[in-house]
């Protein structure tokens, strides 16, 4: 990523973890609302997930933060 966009903040960890539960919760609705969508149905499951996070930017980049806010937290406790 050469030209990846670069954020840097900081927060107190129950908002982190406030962030992250609602993070989760926003992604699992989608995913459950894209996995039984016409454009991915007929792809394979072991296929759909990874079809449906090239076609939808804003999960790869839910998926992304909460990835760094996960391992944050746990360098922080």
């Amino acid at each position: 990523m050469g030209n990846a966009v670069i954020v840097t903040t900081q927060l107190p960890p129950a908002e982190a973890e406030a962030l992250l539960i609602a993070l989760r919760e926003q992604y699992r609705l989608n995913l459950n609302e894209h996995w039984y969508a016409d454009q991915f149905r007929l792809i394979s499951d072991g296929l759909r997930h990874g079809a449906i996070l090239a076609h939808v930017p804003v999960m790869a980049a839910q998926k992304r933060l909460m990835a760094a806010l996960s391992l944050s937290l746990k360098s922080v406790k």
